[in-house]
């Protein structure tokens, strides 16, 4: 009987001395697993950093082959995204210009938004407007959206325009 006893409370400390050690052996495998992550993670970061400055780049090269200002432009400029989870390069072009739609009652411009992938040369998204004053017989205003796109999605406003490709320009 005392024997029995022997054996049990020896099997109970084996038991406890053996899951001791997987509990420190589990504690360093975390810490380690961390440690790599953080190390993964740092790393990627600069992957990202590198690939946001070719991008960059990439994208004033691109504008200023594709781009094009004339005697009607008032503002042409872009701004570029690398998009980590498309690992995709965007650049939103914007376009305003003397439309001249209005005639001798007024004046008028255009504003067009267009989103490309500068690497594939495509493009994603794209709205234009018309925007009317006119001086005759009173002082008027209006605008007039023209196309509203993003990949085969239609919208109505510049504000919809700039949700539909948030997930292009802010991911």
């Amino acid at each position: 009987m005392k024997r029995a006893y022997l054996v049990l409370a020896i099997a109970a400390c084996l038991g406890a001395v053996s899951s001791g050690c997987d509990s420190d052996r589990i504690a360093k495998l975390e810490k380690d697993s961390a440690a790599l992550k953080a190390k993964v993670d740092k790393q990627s970061a600069a992957e990202n950093f590198e690939l946001q400055g070719k991008c960059a780049k990439d994208a004033r090269v691109w504008f200023n082959m594709n781009a094009s200002r004339d005697k009607d432009t008032i503002l042409l400029d872009f701004t570029n995204h690398y998009n980590v989870k498309r690992n995709r390069c965007f650049i939103m072009i914007e376009h305003h210009f003397n439309s001249h739609l209005a005639g001798d009652r007024g004046d008028s411009w255009s504003n067009m938004l267009s989103l490309f992938d500068v690497y594939e040369n495509a493009k994603y998204a794209e709205f234009s407007e018309n925007h009317y004053t006119y001086f005759k017989p009173t002082i008027s205003t209006s605008n007039e959206v023209i196309s509203c796109e993003v990949q085969g999605t239609k919208c109505s406003t510049e504000d919809e325009f700039y949700k539909l490709t948030g997930s292009y320009m802010n991911d």
